[in-house]
């Protein structure tokens, strides 16, 4: 089992991150922290928390090549069969590697397996615990559920049929990534909480996004479909409502963002594509949480409330 955690100025929280790894139970552990180029003190703290753990962990640096690249560069270069990546804010929780590998050994036809994740606050506070949805293929292509989040692991053989992360992407690079590793086999829920998802000014859900990030998920449905496309017949109805469902994803970034009239025209491009989107209760706390969540985050971050 190799694992990967990417630095870009997290010194603050890396060390917990790193630490977490290193103490799991799992005997059979390669672990690689990439400083990708920080200008604060990451690069530091990675050093002086893998000098507590001599022969445990490899640290590398490099000159700033973004959270992609520098994954697929660190997964090539190791040697287990088993892949997945920690980000340097997050947590795993004792234990959590040694039960993933077991859930996905005892599935051969699955390639990932996930399991659910604690929200915290920057100073490690539980929130609130996220569920994540049983695995349903039709429901990611459709409604792009993704259900993988913290701590999934995958079978190397994913990342050697897709090449791993797009470069291209910034704001869900690990979204277009599942996309394309579906098409590998089938995912796999364990049923337990085993890692711990950082909510700050930093994380992506949470920090306001530029234009381009925000409409990011328009632009990774539309070429998965163009894809598809040359494989295989696709159903033009499926084609709409995913679009749809992404036109309202991007609604809600431009309205996290500040940009209530962008949201709106996006949310009514998807309305008109997808009218059902209208009937759905999912589809108006989407919109309520684009619009009232950095509020609402900020308030539960800086109160403690759990």
């Amino acid at each position: 089992m190799s694992l990967v955690t990417p630095a870009y100025n997290q010194g603050e929280f890396l060390e917990a991150a790193m630490r977490s790894v290193l103490e799991q139970d799992y005997p059979d552990l390669e672990y690689v922290v990439v400083d990708d180029g920080s200008t604060d003190d990451s690069l530091a703290v990675a050093q002086r928390v893998a000098a507590d753990y001599p022969g445990r962990v490899r640290v590398l640096t490099q000159p700033n090549a973004g959270q992609a690249l520098t994954l697929n560069r660190a997964w090539a270069a190791t040697t287990g069969e088993l892949l997945g990546y920690l980000s340097s804010d997050d947590v795993l929780l004792p234990g959590a590697i040694r039960q993933l590998v077991a859930a996905l050994q005892a599935r051969p036809q699955a390639v990932l397996v996930y399991a659910d994740f604690w929200l915290i606050d920057p100073a490690g506070a539980r929130l609130r615990v996220a569920v994540a949805p049983e695995f349903d293929r039709r429901a990611m292509l459709e409604d792009l559920v993704c259900a993988p989040g913290v701590g999934a692991i995958f079978r190397r053989e994913v990342f050697d049929r897709t090449g791993g992360w797009d470069p291209e992407r910034r704001q869900v690079p690990d979204f277009e990534f599942w996309l394309r590793a579906v098409e590998c086999g089938d995912f796999t829920r364990l049923d337990a909480c085993l890692s711990e998802y950082r909510i700050h000014e930093g994380s992506a859900s949470y920090r306001r996004m530029p234009l381009a990030r925000a409409e990011e998920i328009v632009a990774v449905v539309r070429k998965h479909w163009v894809r598809a496309a040359t494989r295989s017949e696709v159903s033009p109805g499926l084609v709409r409502r995913s679009v749809a469902r992404a036109l309202a994803l991007a609604g809600k970034n431009h309205a996290q963002s500040g940009r209530p009239w962008l949201a709106l025209q996006r949310y009514g491009e998807a309305f008109r594509m997808r009218p059902g989107l209208l009937l759905e209760a999912a589809t108006w706390r989407q919109v309520l949480v684009g619009f009232l969540r950095r509020a609402y985050f900020g308030r539960r971050v800086k109160d403690g409330i759990q």
